[in-house]
């Protein structure tokens, strides 16, 4: 009996024993297969399954983007408070409805919820060193606070649009479309006060 074997990405096997790799794992790519050899050993230059690589993606896409969308919240919230100003109590309001819709997404695809519960606590560092960074200018007067939203919304778009170019599942998508469409509008709300 032929032992199958996988040595640099190359999986070297019998017909019957791809077969039986590609039933257990759930394959959902295609197999590329070389002829039989004289042998009878069938080589697979492709991976058996690139479901798990997609699945991490997916996974830190969506961390990071509920955060992200948290952050705009804390960041509306504190700049709020420091100024007032309806703007940032509506806007941080929306905020918390993109989170529920990502927060809604995460049990689907066996993702925990990365968010911490105190306003401006971060279980991302960079997220985490954003926030502080944008609140401080924020607080230098309403008009660097009014930036500071527009600087939070286009980013907000930049990685939605990058995250959407990946080919997410379809409800992932239609929650990211919904996402973009939303930052594009409190975009348009910061670039007026500052007209």
């Amino acid at each position: 009996m032929m032992n199958s074997y996988l040595r640099h990405g190359i999986v070297v096997a019998s017909g019957a024993a791809i077969a039986a790799v590609v039933a257990l794992a759930g394959c959902t790519t295609d197999v590329v297969s070389a002829p039989e050899t004289s042998t009878g050993t069938t080589t697979v230059a492709a991976p058996v399954s690139t479901t798990v690589a997609t699945d991490a993606v997916l996974a830190d896409q969506l961390r990071y983007l509920i955060e992200e969308e948290k952050l705009a919240h804390d960041v509306y919230v504190t700049l709020g408070e420091q100024w007032g100003g309806r703007i940032f109590t509506n806007i941080a309001a929306a905020e918390v409805t993109h989170q529920d819709a990502v927060a809604r997404l995460l049990p689907a695809y066996g993702i925990a919820d990365p968010r911490l519960a105190a306003v401006g606590a971060f279980t991302d560092p960079a997220l985490q060193e954003l926030h502080d960074r944008l609140v401080a200018e924020g607080s230098a007067s309403p008009t660097a606070a009014y930036r500071v939203g527009v600087t939070i919304e286009e980013k907000d778009i930049a990685d939605l649009s990058a995250y959407l170019a990946t080919d997410p599942p379809t409800d992932v998508a239609a929650v990211m479309t919904s996402l973009r469409d939303g930052s594009s509008n409190h975009l348009a709300a910061f670039q007026r006060q500052l007209a």
